[in-house]
Formats: C-alpha cells, structure tokens, sequence
C-alpha cells in the first residue's frame, strides 16, 4: 500500500529535524504529501499545582510565559518544517491546533496514512514534558501507525519486529508489511519466549504474513524481560528499526514505551513503529 498523505508533529524538540527529514524520504518514495501539525497543548500550558492562597497572579505569569515559549516554539518548527520540505520540493502544509496534543494528532490522522513523531519531547516546546506513555496513547486513539524518530535519521536497512500474537503486535506487523516506506536488506520477527507459548508456531505465521509482501524475514526466540532482551537483540544485530505493537499480551509496550526504554531507544539511535 502506497503512502499519500504523512503527519509529521512539529515539536521543536532536537528529534523533529530527523522526523522531518524521514517524512521526506517516505514521502519521495511514495509520491505523497506532507502535513506538518504544531499543537499549543493545553494540558502542559496551565500549571499542575493549585494555585496558594493569594498565588493566583504568579500562576497567571507562568501560564503566560508558558504560552508566549509555546507561540516561538511554533512559529520556529513551522519555519523549519517548511524550510525542508520545501528544498526537497515534496507537496505540504503546515496546521495549528490549540488542546490537547493527543486528541489533536488523533485527529489529524483521521485521513492519513502515518504519523512521525520525535520519540520524546513530542510538542513541549521546552515547557513542560509529555508522559512517558503520550506514543502508546496517540497510537491507540488514532489506530494509525506511529513512526518515533530518534536523532540522527539514517537509512533503515536492518528491522526488529516484536511479535507475541496479540492484535496490537499483528496490526504492528501489517502496517509494516504492507506500508511502502522502506526497503530493508534484514528482518528479525522476534518473539520473548513464554511458559505455554508456542514460539516457533507464532514466529512462522508472522514471518510467512511478511513473505507474501515480498520480504525474506528470519525468526529469532529471545529470554528474559521482554523490553530488555528484544531491545539487546536489536542492538545486537544494529537494527535501524523496531517494530511492536502499542499494546501486548505482557504489557511489553509499557514497558517499551516507558522513561527507560525511550530512553535506551533514543540513546541506541532505533526508530521505533508502533501500531495498536
């Protein structure tokens, strides 16, 4: 399936230039177009704490202030944005939401194929940052693929595909599959051995799915805690990407998508495909 339409969030964090620059080359490869989304979230712009007694008037201040670092941070990943796809010559548009930042990405992909996101700091615009679980949300909400870019993009050559048989880690597996957005020399269908799971059974039906779209998977069994040992694997064999499902039978995804694990993913340079 050809992408058409991409959703790049414009976040101004130091991971937005490299989703960015991978919208361009999918959307290049797939003659689509290019949305980019700035979102004021409203939910990070008003302070958490309650306001003490008489303390009204600095909680107004910082709200201000919050907004008035949210309005350059925007004005700023618009101009960058445009500045890009434009030099590479790629249809787009750049839009304004005001709210909350997963209900406005949710909506802007109600007729689009992908989003790509910074795998953290996603519209914080140095102000307050997201949950550690904003990824996971936004691919559910929106049942639409989520591509978390880490920093520096690179040519995705070699894939991990976390696969344990649930419907989240099928969709995951699909959207790969199906999506034309890269080419790959190497893929991995991983799964994290279970007590009472057939391994080998669910490592060949999602290695035999890939294989009539035309890829040339292996299977791999790995031990031990989900996260950490199919996140060694892809470091292991230098993945350049690893695909999962936004919700899994051992809730591997919060453990994916947890503070540690971003972090493992961002500091590893491994883009992250994420589906519900």
């Amino acid at each position: 399936m050809a992408l058409k339409r991409l959703v790049v969030a414009l976040g101004g964090s130091e991971y937005m230039e490299s989703a960015v620059a991978e919208a361009c080359q999918i959307a290049r490869r797939n003659g689509a177009e290019i949305v980019g989304v700035a979102v004021m979230d409203e939910t990070l712009v008003d302070p958490v704490e309650p306001a003490p007694i008489g303390g009204g008037g600095a909680a107004a201040d910082l709200r201000d202030e919050r907004i008035a670092a949210v309005e350059r941070g925007m004005d700023e990943a618009i101009e960058t944005f445009e500045r890009m796809v434009g030099a590479a010559g790629i249809p787009h548009r750049a839009e304004r939401f005001f709210g909350d930042a997963q209900e406005a990405i949710a909506s802007a992909l109600r007729l689009a194929d992908l989003a790509i996101i910074g795998i953290r700091h996603a519209f914080d615009y140095g102000t307050v940052a997201h949950s550690d679980d904003f990824l996971g949300r936004v691919a559910q909400a929106s049942g639409r693929p989520i591509l978390a870019m880490t920093t520096p993009a690179r040519p995705i050559e070699r894939v991990v595909v976390a696969y344990d048989g649930s419907v989240a880690s099928a969709n995951a597996l699909r959207a790969f599959g199906v999506l034309d957005g890269f080419s790959p020399s190497t893929i991995h269908v991983v799964h994290c051995e279970e007590d009472g799971v057939d391994s080998a059974r669910l490592l060949d039906e999602g290695a035999n799915y890939l294989r009539l779209h035309g890829h040339d998977p292996r299977t791999v069994v790995v031990e031990g805690n989900p996260a950490d040992a199919i996140l060694e694997h892809a470091r292991s064999c230098e993945a350049d990407l690893v695909v999962m499902g936004a919700v899994g039978r051992r809730g591997l995804s919060r453990l994916f998508l947890g503070d540690t694990a971003s972090l493992a993913l961002e500091q590893s340079g491994i883009p992250l495909l994420i589906r519900s």
